[in-house]
This record gives C-alpha cells, sequence and structure tokens, in this order.
C-alpha cells in the first residue's frame, strides 16, 4: 500500500529506494537561466517567482512527508512497516540448529517438517482450488488442496522413523505411526480453507508433543516444540528453539534461510484482530472491548485466517488476536491443532495468552480429547489483559 504522504503531491517522485524526493529544482532569477510561464508564453521574475515559491512548498511538503514516513516505516500514522534492516549473511537452516538446538532427534524433526512445508509451499502454486469428492470428519466438503497438504504430512508421519504417533485436524483420531518413535504430531495441515480460493495467505501448523507425556492428558505446555508456517507471497516458518522463537524463510533452490531470531512481541499494541465478531452481539465485554480498540484508534488487522492473523504479531512485534465464545457462537478453535502449538510460539516470544474463559494460559489447559475446542486470546500481554478484564463473565 502506497502512503498518503507519498501521493500528497504531483511534485514528488519515487526514488529507487523507494523515498519521497522533491522534484528537480528549477533554476533561480539572477542565475543566468529564466524560468518561462508555459501558459503564457512569458518569462521574467513574476514567473520564476510562482515558481520558486511552489517548488519551496513542495519542499516543505515533502520535508514533513519523509518525516512522516521515517516515524511510520513510509506509510500513514495507522501502517506498521516492517524494521528489519537487511544483512550482508543470513545463517542457513543448519547453522542455527546446530546452534540453537541441541536434541539431535528433534532436529531431524525439524528438517522433516519443513521438507513437507516445500511440498505444500509447492503444491498451493501449481493446483487450482476445488471441492474435493471426500468430507472431513466433520462432514465438512474438503478442498484439493487440504487434502493434498494433509496427505504430504501424513506421509510424512508414516515414513519418519521419529514420529510415533500422529492426528490431523481433518480426522482428528491418533494414530500410531512408528512404535521406535519419539515424538507426538498433531496438525492443522492447512488453515484458513475459506480464504485460500482468494488466494490470500494460509499456513499449517504443527504442535510436537513427546510419547512420554503423550497427548490426551498433556498440556500445550508439555510441548516439545511448534511450527508455523505461513504460505503467502513468501514461505515464511516460525519455530520455537531452544533459546526463542526464530523465522526461517525459503529462499532460492528450496534453501531455509534465519530472516528473524529471537523474536519478541512488545506488552503493549496498536493492532487487533477480532475474530468470531458475531459474539458481540452477546457479549457486552466483548463489544465494550471492539469499541475500545476503534475509540483508541487501533489499526485493524484481521483476515480471517489463523495463521496471518496471529504471525503478523511476530513481525510487527505487537498485536493482538481474540476469539472469545457465547452460546450462539461457541468455539471453533482447536487446542492440540491450533491454540497450543501458537500458543507456545507467542508465549516464547514474550507475549501472553488466555483460554477466554478462566483466564489463565491456554497453555496449562489439560488436553481431555482430541478434538477438544477453546475460546483464545493471543499476543501483546497488556492487550490480553485487557481481555480478560472487559470480556470473561465473572
Amino acid at each position: 500500500m502506497i502512503g498518503a504522504a507519498v501521493l500528497a503531491s504531483p511534485l514528488t517522485f519515487i526514488a529507487p529506494g523507494g523515498s519521497p524526493q522533491a522534484a528537480p529544482r528549477a533554476a533561480l532569477p539572477g542565475t543566468g537561466t529564466e524560468t518561462r510561464n508555459t501558459k503564457s508564453g512569458v518569462a521574467g521574475p513574476t514567473a520564476a517567482l510562482v515558481a520558486t515559491a511552489g517548488l519551496a512548498a513542495a519542499g516543505r511538503r515533502c520535508t514533513r512527508q519523509q518525516r512522516r514516513a521515517d516515524e511510520a516505516y513510509g506509510a500513514s500514522h495507522t501502517s506498521f512497516y516492517t524494521d528489519a534492516v537487511a544483512k550482508d549473511k543470513y545463517d542457513t537452516l543448519e547453522e542455527v540448529l546446530a546452534d540453537k538446538l541441541k536434541d539431535e532427534k528433534l532436529k531431524g524433526m525439524v528438517n522433516e517438517l519443513l521438507d513437507a512445508c516445500v511440498k505444500i509451499t509447492e503444491a498451493l502454486r501449481v493446483n487450482l482450488v476445488t471441492v474435493n469428492d471426500a468430507s472431513n470428519a466433520f462432514g465438512d466438503r474438503q478442498l484439493t488442496v487440504d487434502v493434498i497438504a494433509d496427505n504430504l504430512l501424513w506421509d510424512l508421519a508414516k515414513s519418519s522413523k521419529y514420529v510415533y504417533e500422529a492426528s490431523s485436524e481433518e480426522e482428528p483420531e491418533i494414530v500410531q505411526t512408528n512404535g521406535d518413535g519419539q515424538y507426538v504430531l498433531c496438525w492443522d495441515p492447512l488453515d484458513g480453507s475459506s480464504i485460500v480460493d482468494n488466494n490470500w495467505a494460509v499456513g499449517t501448523i504443527v504442535g510436537v508433543w513427546d510419547k512420554s507425556t503423550g497427548l490426551i492428558g498433556a498440556t500445550g505446555r508439555d510441548q516439545v516444540m511448534s511450527l508455523v508456517a505461513l504460505y503467502g507471497p513468501r514461505t515464511t516458518v516460525f519455530i520455537t528453539l531452544d533459546d526463542g522463537v526464530y523465522e526461517f524463510t525459503l529462499g532460492d533452490g528450496n534453501k531455509w534461510i534465519c530472516s528473524r531470531d529471537k523474536i519478541q512481541i512488545k506488552p503493549e499494541c496498536k493492532i487487533f484482530a477480532p475474530a468470531n465478531m458475531r459474539a458481540a452481539q452477546e457479549v457486552d465485554g466483548y463489544n465494550n472491548l471492539i469499541n475500545h480498540y476503534m475509540t483508541n484508534k487501533f489499526t485493524l488487522r484481521y483476515t480471517g485466517g489463523l495463521v496471518p492473523d496471529v504471525c503478523q504479531q511476530f513481525t510487527k512485534g505487537q498485536g493482538v488476536f481474540t476469539n472469545p465464545t457465547s452460546k450462539a457462537s461457541p468455539a471453533k478453535l482447536r487446542l492440540a491443532f491450533e491454540a497450543a502449538p501458537f500458543g507456545r510460539l507467542v508465549e516464547m516470544s514474550g507475549g501472553k495468552t488466555s483460554d477466554g474463559v478462566s483466564g489463565n494460559s491456554v497453555l496449562d489447559m489439560k488436553i481431555t480429547a482430541v478434538d477438544q475446542r477453546t475460546a483464545l486470546a493471543i499476543g501483546s500481554a497488556q492487550e490480553v489483559q485487557r481481555f480478560n478484564e472487559m470480556v470473561l463473565q465473572k
């Protein structure tokens, strides 16, 4: 999106570096070159002074525009652009894992999962979004890309020496895949089925538990790793490693580079993503919370896809996603497949989560069923706390 500041004056242009610049300065009176009034064909001091005054005003506008651009990374004050600065060298996946993930089995699991994300990326690039003949366990018609992504992850689970048990959000049953394996995988193969036909960003969500805890009876805090892949203009993956959350970007030759390290989410924010807004018709606190965001000029950034709506917190360093429930609008998010993996990522980045009922961390909820649902608030700590105070029924 081009900021309004850049478009404010016809006397500005976009330089190769992307910043608005003043148009070339006209010759001033007394310098040996006169400025001609093209409409009247008259050259002289009057036309020169008018042109000079116009250019001076344009210069002042340019200065103001550049100042505003610098303050908001080149956009209007309601936009939040990246503050990432280009590096001379980016660490490879292998270099980061060697230094930041000590468990060799888990390292192997990460590599296999990222290989699957490459295959899903390629499948999304070439397959049309059409309805599949089959339906999932809930009777929902599946899309071909959902089935492809799910099959690729099942191929991984059944062939991997690291996977002990696995479960997919499409078929929420725990399946043993390798008796000698170490980990229990739970995945949402392609979150965002309702927006993938629009060619909007979608993603894969994976939670990893050790077989010593298993899934049923464990909590999200028992995860040994979680991973979320975002398929947009670029494919990026966010992973919890030993000392924090790292972003990897898929580059040339399907090689992964570390594009962000030790990501942090600020406690305060000005970005909100309000899901399940139907509940605002029944829950006064949620209606009041949304009004608070609007009154205080928060920026709405919501696509209807859980992956992009939460992953923006890692790139912007702030934000809150809210998904409360009501009697008429019950919880839809799956604890094991969606809320717990994202909860680990956000809390390891310094953010906060709420189960939307008790106000406790979603990572402390015991998983009692594979398809267990939950409300969720997740993101910048101060805004999750505000959600707890305003929305939760006391």
